[in-house]
């Protein structure tokens, strides 16, 4: 029994210290004297496996003070009481993460639409971070709002642009908790902008990449209506295809369906029949053409994003806390002591608050300033105050938890930190005080490690990055892929594509300088307000050759109709003559006609034949004469319905006969002429301008805040003068007309002779009741003529093809306005 009793209070022994506690890496911040901020980490195991998820009362931590002599002052647990020095948090933090590494951003569409979904929205992003945690996920996660022309508001500030990951789940937490939505106007939201926006975070090149965008509205693109904000959107859907293919990321998007959007159109700001290429840009089209988007369900349901259920890889426990030893006068020495239950093993580590462990002196800062040297992409160091600024951080682990140290701008180009304790440093750089978030804003970036010594730091020079210039190439090679897709694409289009991805290339092989990157800028802003041009343009190509079919075709069934009931009014022409026979002192007493001095064959063959040789010229004057009305050069086209149109009705020709010929007078004749060759002439200037900028300016330095304020005058005067109101003018121009058809006041000869006849055979009628259809046909002729809409047709086509002569007259003035103040 003894035994039993024995062996039972082993192996309960055995298990009680199976656990293992071993020290991770700790480090000393903000050393000074006998008050240290420390951080360190600890592993705990059960034999191979990693123990998870204990909490800070699982822990012991405590501190040995001794004396210079080696002597024991006093021993007494860590408390974990002051925020300030426990990296803004409580202190105690776990990763225990698996072999899934994965780094997602969500970006939650914020206008007033969104204000019914939004809770839902969050509720379910705190349960996507409570199954990453509980999952193990080796995640990094941006949670951030974006809506149209302001940059996403990422988590931890404009200033600091990162990813959050395990040790920081309060954090991410509260980033949900506040998202909101404001506004109450309806715009489509820049998604595809907010996503480009992305290529600027840190991604780990070893990870799973997804970007999430949740909108009930479709994504805003180059064919938008907002151009008029200051920034406008100058992304193509095809741009995010470039950054998908080249980043690796994945798209998952989170949309309703079309009839569920809110406000699906709405004149102010899409019609399909004037910017259908929105709906066309939208990510389910996106999704075709590349396999690394994925549409999620709406509003979201965040389990549909996979989580590999995969074995915990790597366990660290952090503590942060403040060691403060300042009630005594001395302190040599300081042992730190880490139990966990259930295990007997110790973690433990020292260090000396006054003296190094070879009995030298602890320094807390070092003998000289600190000093670095920026310099840009091309090696040019910086001229003037306050280029950038570079922030410091303290960092625990991997980045898992960052806190600001200090920050400090440049003067010509060095950045001096003063004296700072010796120690490793994260650094992030940015352009000093200025809204990055602005598209017109030139901006430099750059993150790194540097080491401080006691006189100098490692390195001692740093490169600025120019910021979002990924974001602009891809914005680039973007535009000239859907300049490819255009309608209106010729020969002189391609060789200028041709040209500038040659151009656009070579930049990006050597990286881009600022003054590169403003001139891609203009570059995009200019091309992508031509190609919004463009779309309508193609509308017009492809809407007018369509109105013009339908006027032929219209025109035609407007003359069937009049010969079938002439052609009715002829074969009654034996009743008609049995009836003046018969009743002709009725008639001649009675019927308007006689006294007219006609009969009423005279009648019938007058307007047969006018019907057979008259109405068609007759019809096709007022058709000419509408489109004089409004075009201002209308002589091609007149001359193009004279010439054809009449022949093609005359041969009773059928639109599948004539098509060809219809769309290539419109594009050639129309189109090109109009719009299309000017087209060709600015982007060869828009390219000549664009090289121009980078060679005369190549090895000068760029002031940041100068040259962005030239761009932003120079857009923000191309955007209000020639695009603000581009959407109402084409809207006028395109969309469906109220009916205009007025036949009966045109066509003077049916209206001097159908009263007649009708009269006539409203005499009669009763007693010859196969008259009535006649009748019937000959009142409702003017009606059935209006209901074919020849003259509306003709309206929308004749204000289409005026809408090209502003529309080019636009865009012959753009590359001049984006270049004007340089």
């Amino acid at each position: 029994m003894r035994r039993a009793i024995f062996l039972v209070a082993l192996l309960c022994a055995g298990f009680l210290f199976a656990r293992e506690i071993s020290l991770g890496e700790f480090e000393l911040w903000e050393r000074d004297g006998l008050m240290n901020s420390i951080w360190c980490s600890v592993m705990v195991r059960d034999g191979t496996s990693f123990v998870t998820g204990l909490s800070l009362n699982d822990f012991e931590i405590t501190e040995t003070a001794y004396d210079k002599y080696g002597d024991l002052i006093e021993e007494r647990p860590v408390s974990f009481d002051n925020i300030y020095y426990q990296f803004d948090g409580e202190g105690f933090w776990e990763k225990s993460v698996n072999s899934d590494k994965l780094d997602i951003v969500f970006l939650i569409d914020c206008t007033g639409s969104m204000y019914e979904r939004m809770e839902e929205i969050k509720e379910e992003l705190l349960k996507f971070v409570d199954r990453l945690r509980a999952n193990n996920t080796d995640f990094r996660i941006v949670v951030a709002e974006y809506s149209v022309e302001d940059e996403p508001g990422w988590p931890s500030g404009n200033e600091a642009d990162r990813f959050l990951g395990p040790a920081m789940i309060n954090e991410i937490k509260q980033e949900i908790h506040g998202l909101s939505t404001a506004g109450e106007g309806w715009n489509f939201t820049w998604a595809y902008d907010a996503f480009l926006w992305t290529s600027d975070l840190d991604w780990r090149e070893d990870a799973r990449k997804i970007v999430v965008i949740i909108t009930d509205v479709f994504t805003d693109s180059v064919y938008g209506p907002n151009w008029y904000f200051s920034s406008g959107c100058n992304t193509s859907m095809y741009a995010v295809d470039f950054a998908l293919r080249e980043t690796g990321i994945q798209l998952y998007y989170c949309q309703p369906e079309q009839n569920k959007m809110a406000q699906v159109e709405l004149e102010e700001s899409y019609s399909q029949l004037v910017n259908d290429r929105v709906r066309l840009s939208n990510f389910d089209a996106l999704e075709k053409i590349n396999n690394q988007v994925r549409r999620l369900s709406w509003p979201f349901d965040q389990r549909e994003i996979e989580l590999k259920n995969l074995p915990v890889v790597d366990s660290k426990y952090y503590f942060a806390w403040l060691s403060d030893w300042s009630d005594y006068d001395f302190v040599s020495k300081v042992e730190v002591k880490i139990t966990v239950s259930g295990a007997n093993d110790i973690a433990s580590f020292v260090y000396y608050p006054l003296y190094n462990p070879d009995a030298t002196i602890a320094e807390r800062v070092s003998e000289k300033d600190i000093t670095l040297v920026v310099k840009d992409e091309s090696g040019l160091s910086m001229l003037g105050r306050s280029n950038v600024l570079v922030q410091l951080y303290k960092v625990m682990g991997e980045l898992d938890r960052m806190e600001a140290v200090t920050g400090e701008s440049d003067e010509n180009g060095v950045v001096n930190f003063g004296k700072r304790p010796v120690g490793r440093y994260y650094y992030m750089l940015y352009a000093d005080g200025r809204p990055a978030d602005r598209y017109d804003q030139l901006c430099y970036t750059a993150r790194g490690w540097i080491e401080v010594g006691l006189d100098s730091a490692t390195p001692t020079e740093i490169t600025a990055f120019t910021k979002s210039k990924s974001a602009e190439l891809f914005r680039a090679f973007g535009l000239l892929r859907e300049i490819r897709e255009l309608e209106i694409y010729s020969d002189k289009i391609e060789a200028f594509v041709e040209n500038a991805e040659e151009w656009l290339e070579g930049l990006k092989e050597n990286g881009l300088t600022l003054v590169e990157l403003e001139a891609v800028k203009r570059f995009n802003t200019a091309l992508a307000a031509i190609v919004n041009c463009s779309g309508y343009a193609c509308t017009v190509q492809t809407r007018a050759s369509d109105d013009a079919l339908k006027v032929v075709e219209k025109i035609d069934g407007m003359i069937r109709k009049a010969e079938e009931v002439a052609e009715k009014l002829a074969s009654a022409k034996q009743i008609f003559t049995s009836i003046v026979n018969t009743f002709i002192d009725i008639i001649t007493g009675n019927w308007s006609g006689a006294t007219a001095n006609l009969t009423i064959q005279e009648l019938v063959d007058r307007l047969v034949s006018y019907v057979k040789s008259e109405l068609l010229d007759d019809i096709m004057e007022t058709v000419e004469q509408k489109l004089t009305e409004i075009i201002r050069d209308p002589e091609k086209i007149v001359g193009y319905f004279e010439s054809y149109v009449k022949n093609w009705v005359r041969q009773k020709l059928s639109p599948d006969q004539i098509k060809d010929n219809v769309y290539s007078f419109v594009e050639q004749e129309l189109v090109y002429e109009k719009f299309t060759s000017h087209v060709e002439r600015q982007i060869e200037k828009l390219l000549f301008e664009s090289q121009k900028l980078v060679q005369e300016n190549a090895e000068k330095h760029w002031d940041v805040d100068e040259r962005s304020s030239l761009i932003r005058e120079s857009f923000y005067e191309m955007r209000g003068n020639l695009m603000s109101d581009l959407f109402e003018v084409s809207y006028k121009a395109l969309s469906e007309k109220d009916s205009i058809d007025d036949w009966e006041s045109c066509l003077s000869t049916l209206r001097e002779l159908i009263p007649l006849i009708v009269e006539f055979i409203e005499l009669f009628e009763v007693r010859y009741p196969e008259l009535s259809s006649i009748k019937a046909g000959l009142e409702t002729l003017y009606e059935a003529l209006d209901t074919m809409g020849a003259l509306t047709r003709t309206y929308e086509l004749a204000l289409k093809v005026d809408y090209l002569n502003p529309l080019s007259e636009r865009v012959q003035q753009i590359v001049d306005m984006v270049f004007q103040f340089k």
